[in-house]
C-alpha cells in the first residue's frame, strides 16, 4: 500500500495501523486490525481525508512461543 492512499470516513481500513487526518492539527486514528469503518473527523476540524501514517508490523508467530509483551 502506498503512503499517499486517501480515504473518507464511511470507509473500511485496509489495514491495521495509525491514520492521519488532512487538516492543519493532524489528527491521528489508531486502529488494531482491518476492517474498521473509518469515523468522521473531529469537531471543528476541516479535513476532507484520511491517509496512511503508519503500518502495523505483522509478524508470523507459533502462538506456544506468544508471551507477555515487554513495557516500551
Amino acid at each position: 500500500m502506498a503512503s499517499l492512499d486517501l480515504f473518507s470516513p464511511g470507509d473500511y481500513t485496509p489495514a491495521a495501523g495509525a491514520y492521519v487526518c488532512d487538516c492543519a492539527e493532524g489528527h491521528l486514528w489508531r486502529i488494531d486490525m482491518a476492517g474498521h469503518v473509518f469515523p468522521t473527523f473531529p469537531p471543528r476540524c476541516g479535513a476532507r481525508t484520511w491517509r496512511t501514517d503508519q503500518l502495523a508490523e505483522v509478524r508470523d508467530q507459533d502462538p506456544e512461543q506468544i508471551g507477555p509483551r515487554p513495557l516500551p
